[in-house]
């Protein structure tokens, strides 16, 4: 059987790392966040001026339920 090459010490030491650079997709992440923090501004100011950041909502959503009673209308065809 072979002895084995690596001392059981160097397992202990923590391995270091070098720390990642930024690179060309970094810089694009970054203008990505810029234009979304400049949009949501050019809306809040949009509200701001047009609607005084008043939402009013929509119209109440009704249903009206039909006559009880009352025959659908089905072509001739299908009965």
């Amino acid at each position: 059987m072979s002895k084995r090459t690596s001392s059981p010490a160097k397992a202990d030491v923590a391995q270091e790392y070098r720390k990642p650079r930024a690179d060309v997709y970094t810089v694009l992440l970054v203008i990505a966040l810029l234009a979304i923090l400049v949009a949501t501004g050019a809306l809040w100011m949009t509200m701001k001026d047009d609607y005084n950041n008043d939402i009013k909502g929509g119209p109440n959503p009704t249903w009206h339920r039909p006559a009880s009673g009352t025959v659908l209308d089905v072509p001739q065809a299908f009965v």
